[in-house]
C-alpha cells in the first residue's frame, strides 16, 4: 500500500494543539497564515478528535446511517413503499382447499376479469375517439 502523504497545515494544527490544547481555531488560523498555509475550521476539529481533545462519534453512526436503518426496518417489516398514484398491493387469498376457498378464489379472478375488461373498454373508447 503507497504511504499516506503528510499535509503540512494538519501537522501544524496538530501540534499547535499539542503545546495548548485549549487554543482557539483564530490563533491558530493566524500563526498558519503568517507560515502561507491554508487551514479550514473542518481540520481543526479533526485535529482535536485526533488528539482526544472532543469526542468524536464512530464513523457510519450519524443521520445517514439511522435513517438507513430506519428504512431498512419499515421494508423488514411490511411492503416496500410504492409510487405516488399506484394502487396498494394486495396480497392473495390462500388457496387452503376447502369449498369456502374455491368460491373465494373464483369470486376474486371474476372481480379482477371485470376490472380489467372494464379498463379495456375505457382504452378502446379513447382509441375510438383519437383515431376518429
Amino acid at each position: 500500500m503507497a504511504a499516506k502523504k503528510s499535509n503540512p497545515a494538519m501537522d501544524f494544527i496538530v501540534e499547535s494543539l499539542k503545546s495548548n490544547k485549549s487554543a482557539p481555531y483564530s490563533e491558530i488560523k493566524a500563526a498558519a497564515d503568517k507560515k502561507k498555509l491554508k487551514i479550514f475550521p473542518i481540520m481543526f476539529g479533526r485535529a482535536q478528535a485526533l488528539l482526544g481533545i472532543v469526542k468524536q462519534a464512530p464513523r457510519g453512526q450519524g443521520k445517514a446511517a439511522k435513517a438507513k436503518a430506519a428504512a431498512t426496518a419499515s421494508a423488514a417489516a411490511g411492503a416496500p413503499k410504492r409510487g405516488p398514484g399506484r394502487p396498494r398491493k394486495v396480497a392473495l387469498p390462500a388457496f387452503d382447499g376447502t369449498l369456502d376457498g374455491i368460491v373465494a378464489a373464483v369470486k376474486s379472478s371474476e372481480q379482477a376479469k371485470a376490472k380489467y375488461r372494464q379498463a379495456l373498454e375505457r382504452i378502446q373508447g379513447i382509441l375510438a375517439d383519437v383515431l376518429a
